[in-house]
C-alpha cells in the first residue's frame, strides 16, 4: 500500500525533506514560522504546518530535522501558557495502533496555533467515512445514504446480493460515491456497510456458488476483508468500481476542509536530498510519560546545584553523561 495514504495514523521521525512536500490530496490550511520543538528540540525555531492529514513541523537551521505527526494518532490536547503570558504552547498527546504513547509541545507566540489545531482535529473525526471502514454504521436513513461534505453519488445498483461464504446471500443496494462505495440490505438499513476507496487492494471477478461475483479485497491495514457483490449488471458494475477506485487513488479527498481566504505557500523540498541518519533514537525523546499524564515537575538537584525536570523511574543523571561521552 502507499506509504502516503496512511500519513494519517502513523508518525515518523527525520524522514526525507521531499516527503515535507504536500502529497497527493493534501493540503496546507495553517502554517506557522518560529515554532519551538520544546520536547525534542528545545531552543531551536522552525516551521509548522497542519494539512488535512498531518501534522509537519522542521527546523529552520536543517530541514532534515523533523516531525511528521498524523491526524490520526492525536488523542488529546492542551494549551500552556509561558513566559509571562507572552509565548503560548500547546501539547499534545499520540497513540499508534501497536499502543505506543508520544507526546509533543510546541511554542508559539501566536496562541490561534491550539484553536486551529483543535477545530482540525474536530473536522478530521467528523470526515471518518473517507478513511475508515464502517460496519453496521447509523449512514442510511429511509433507503437513502446520509453523504458527507464534498461528497457525491456517482450510481447505486439496486438489487444487488451480497454475498459471504458462511452466510446467507442478502439482497440490497450498492452505492458508488466518489470517495467510497456502501451497502445495505433492503429489509434492514443498519445491516450494511462502507468502504473507502483507499482502503481497496484489488477488485476482481470470480466464480463464487457457481456464479459470476465482483470481489473486493482491502489492504491489511484496514483488515484485509473480501467482500462479495452480485447484480445483474455485474460486467458494468464492476467496471465503474475499478474506474472510481483508480481516479481516487490519483485524487484523494480526505474531506477536511477549511474557509481561508489563501491556501499558505510552504516552501518545496529537494526530492535529491540525501538524509543522514542520527545515531540517538529520535522516537524516545517524545515518549510519553506513563506514570504521569501531566509533564513531569521540576524539582532542584543537589548533585547539580540546579533546577530540573524530574528523571523518569530508575533514571540517573549519570545515564545522561554516558550518552554524551557517546
Amino acid at each position: 500500500m502507499c506509504e502516503e495514504f496512511l500519513y494519517d495514523r502513523s508518525i515518523h521521525f527525520d524522514i526525507a525533506s521531499a516527503k515535507l512536500n504536500m502529497l497527493k490530496g493534501e493540503k496546507t490550511l495553517f502554517l506557522w514560522k518560529d515554532v519551538e520543538d520544546i520536547k525534542g528540540n528545545p531552543d531551536q525555531l522552525g516551521s509548522l504546518v497542519i494539512s488535512n492529514t498531518r501534522i509537519l513541523w522542521w527546523s529552520e537551521r536543517n530541514n532534515s530535522v523533523n516531525l511528521s505527526i498524523g491526524l490520526g494518532t492525536i488523542f488529546h490536547i492542551e494549551q500552556k501558557v509561558t513566559n509571562n503570558n507572552r509565548t503560548f504552547g500547546t501539547l499534545f498527546r499520540t497513540k499508534l495502533s501497536t499502543g505506543q504513547k508520544y507526546e509533543f509541545h510546541f511554542s508559539s507566540q501566536d496562541k490561534k496555533l491550539y484553536d486551529s489545531l483543535v477545530n482540525i482535529q474536530r473536522l478530521y473525526t467528523q470526515t471518518m467515512l473517507h478513511r475508515e471502514i464502517k460496519v453496521q454504521f447509523a449512514m442510511i436513513s429511509q433507503k437513502k445514504l446520509n453523504i458527507s461534505e464534498k461528497e457525491q453519488i456517482i450510481n447505486q445498483f439496486a438489487n444487488t446480493t451480497s454475498v459471504a461464504n458462511d452466510q446467507q446471500d442478502v439482497q440490497g443496494t450498492l452505492i458508488f460515491t466518489n470517495v467510497r462505495f456502501v451497502w445495505f440490505s433492503a429489509t434492514n438499513e443498519l445491516f450494511n456497510i462502507s468502504i473507502p476507496w483507499i482502503a481497496v487492494k484489488k477488485i476482481s471477478k470470480k466464480t463464487t456458488k457457481g456464479l459470476y461475483t465482483m470481489i473486493i479485497e482491502t489492504y491489511q491495514e484496514f483488515g484485509g476483508y473480501y467482500v462479495g457483490y452480485r447484480n445483474i449488471e455485474m460486467d458494468s458494475m464492476i467496471k465503474e468500481c475499478t474506474k472510481l477506485h483508480a481516479f481516487y487513488i490519483e485524487n484523494p479527498i480526505y474531506g477536511i476542509e477549511i474557509q481561508e481566504k489563501q491556501q499558505p505557500i510552504v516552501q518545496k523540498f529537494d526530492e535529491k536530498v540525501q538524509v543522514v541518519q542520527s545515531i540517538y533514537n529520535q522516537a524516545a525523546r517524545y515518549q510519553a510519560n506513563e506514570n504521569n499524564d501531566i509533564q513531569n515537575d521540576i524539582v532542584c538537584s543537589q548533585e547539580l546545584g540546579l533546577a530540573i525536570q524530574k528523571l523518569p523511574a530508575n533514571a540517573k543523571l549519570s545515564d545522561f553523561w554516558n550518552i554524551i561521552k557517546y
